[in-house]
């Protein structure tokens, strides 16, 4: 019998309406982020005495994002919404996970394997990238046979890609090795999709009841002008962006490779600023030209992360920004030079909709330039694989991720669309629960998610963020870390600052380390109160509030957003709150509705 995603777009269930921090709701796969961040304030002061609540610490965000540790180098997109931003500077979570993992990823390499019984269907996943691990690791705990088939000698995918400079190879290498150890999960490297045994039709003729495929996005897109293809990119001395930093991944690519040359990247965002970088570490002279404006505040600007661009900034690299490619120059079939019309827009209400004014133009020399303009999926291997509609275009539910054309293949990751690492796990983990849902004959029904954002916590000052430290520019133009971790009491006292961000009953940290039995509850004597809003003022979590019943206004307490701080009971003159334990709070609501 077919379900309703076999034939059509999936339904999508009536959103369940809830109050989270900020941060998590940006976070793609709603990490416990206040959670962790309280449990982090508490650890001891010394490193030897806090190394065990730190093992506990990231065994907990294991369970939900065993690439938690690789978040602390590379991801930090949680921070563009904390409520502290603008008020002391964003919680320094993506540094608070680095400082985690200093203890956590060495204890990879001991933490005991999963004791699963894998009993249920063969599950083939298509690419061992994060999309791909994220729905083995997650299928496999299901106790489903997973097999990953990867075209490299190495999983990890796109990570790879990532210079050393800001993830360290071990650590990637730790990370992804240790995870399908854990898990017990079969992988069988230098297998191409689509070649062989691994076709879509011989994958299930083997036995998968299911595939999935994240297997990326492998074609450069080339540079265009208008709708003409700009000529010259295949002189010698033109390179794209990933290509580029596969080969210096790969140790092809020596030290001073660049030394003495003028290179030039086309792009704007952190595969361009990645390669600049590279480029600039391996001693090249290097500019930017991209068709966004400096400005990332304005719809038009450079959508790298700002630490990339202050970092390409700092080291020296030129940045000629409204500047689009007009033509690619050579001689001899060898690269000389682009010419770059200004870009006067860049975005319209329809979308990418880039605009030149020709009569404005510079041109540029060069010895070799690096086209980053983005990737492109493998249309003809997913043509012949028949995953395309008639349009040409991946035949996909966009909220289950199953193929259209084909029920038991599901589609995801970059492969599907292209965005950060984090969003790629996201869709493996939304994949794991399509395939589970499919395999065992439900309805692959999605639930919406409708989040709302709990505020700042009204205070008469807030404390500073923990400087991020980066070793000087002259000192670091090579392929080590060139920012700091936090210390143990730096990282400590970062996570403080979060404490009392996000609601309560999201968070739990202080019962799950014994601290208090329970949540408390404000209760509120309706016969003593006044009405008269001193509890309204004296609330910092907009937790109080007056409420009109039985034709009078009187005190009323959020529960979701209350912190149980007391604040409110020490401001009410009539004694009419006063705070109980959950439990009990549950026995009175019990009697009175006995009373009724």
């Amino acid at each position: 019998m077919w379900k309703t995603s076999e034939i059509g777009h999936s339904q999508v269930e009536p959103a369940t309406k809830q109050l989270l921090p900020p941060c998590q709701i940006k976070c793609p796969i709603n990490e416990d982020i206040q959670r962790t961040n309280v449990l982090i304030s508490l650890l001891p002061d010394t490193i030897e005495a806090a190394r065990d609540g730190i093992i506990q610490i990231g065994e907990y965000l294991y369970e939900r994002n065993p690439f938690f540790n690789i978040c602390g180098y590379i991801c930090g997109l949680c921070e563009l919404e904390c409520n502290y931003k603008n008020e002391g500077g964003a919680i320094r979570r993506r540094l608070l996970k680095r400082f985690l993992s200093d203890t956590y990823t060495p204890y990879l390499n001991e933490k005991p394997e999963v004791n699963i019984v894998k009993d249920r269907e063969n599950v083939a996943v298509i690419g061992g990238g994060p999309s791909g691990l994220m729905a083995a690791f997650n299928l496999t705990r299901q106790g489903y046979r997973v097999t990953i088939f990867e075209a490299s000698q190495r999983l990890g995918g796109a990570l790879w890609l990532v210079p050393e400079y800001r993830l360290p190879r071990k650590v990637l290498q730790t990370t992804v090795e240790n995870l399908v150890r854990i898990m017990g999960i079969d992988v069988r490297y230098n297998t191409k999709f689509g070649e062989g045994r691994t076709t879509v039709n011989r994958l299930i003729s083997d036995g998968f009841k299911a595939v999935f495929i994240a297997k990326g996005t492998p074609n450069a897109r080339q540079l265009t002008f208008g709708k003409d293809v700009v000529e010259g990119q295949d002189l010698s001395g033109v390179m794209y962006g990933l290509d580029f930093l596969y080969e210096v991944s790969h140790g092809n690519i020596p030290p001073d490779y660049f030394k003495n040359k003028k290179i030039i990247v086309i792009g704007a965002g952190n595969v361009a600023f990645d390669s600049a970088r590279t480029a600039r570490r391996l001693g090249g002279e290097v500019s930017i030209v991209c068709l966004e404006r400096e400005d990332k505040e304005h719809r038009d600007g450079i959508p790298a992360d700002e630490d990339e661009i202050r970092g390409a900034w700092e080291e020296g690299i030129k940045i000629y920004a409204s500047r689009g490619v007009r033509k690619i120059s050579g001689k001899n079939d060898e690269f000389e030079g682009i010419t770059c019309p200004l870009c006067t827009q860049v975005y319209c209400d329809t979308g990418f909709n880039p605009e030149f004014d020709t009569n404005d133009e510079i041109n540029l020399t060069g010895d070799v330039v690096i086209v980053t303009i983005g990737q492109a999926p493998d249309l003809e291997l997913l043509k012949k694989e028949n995953l395309l509609d008639h349009r040409g275009r991946l035949a996909v539910d966009p909220h289950t991720l199953q193929s259209q054309i084909n029920p038991s293949v599901f589609i995801g990751g970059d492969v599907r669309r292209v965005g950060f690492m984090i969003e790629a796990m996201e869709e493996g983990i939304k994949a794991a629960e399509s395939i589970n849902k499919y395999l065992n004959d439900e309805d692959l029904k999605v639930a919406s998610k409708d989040y709302e954002a709990f505020g700042l916590p009204e205070r008469p000052y807030y404390k500073i963020a923990t400087e991020v430290l980066w070793i000087p520019p002259e000192q670091r133009l090579h392929f080590q870390m060139f920012e700091k971790g936090l210390t143990l009491k730096e990282a400590i006292t970062e996570a403080k600052r979060c404490a009392t961000c996000g609601p309560c009953v999201s968070c739990k940290a202080c019962i799950s380390i014994g601290f208090e039995k329970s949540l408390y509850a404000v209760q509120v004597d309706k016969e003593r109160c006044s009405g008269c809003g001193a509890c309204v003022y004296a609330c910092n979590y907009e937790s109080a509030r007056l409420v009109m019943k039985d034709g009078r206004l009187i005190s009323d307490t959020d529960m979701f957003r209350c912190k149980s701080c007391g604040m409110c009971v020490a401001a009410c003159a009539s004694n009419a709150r006063k705070m109980v334990d959950d439990q009990t709070a549950e026995k009175i609501k019990k009697a009175y509705a006995e009373l009724k």
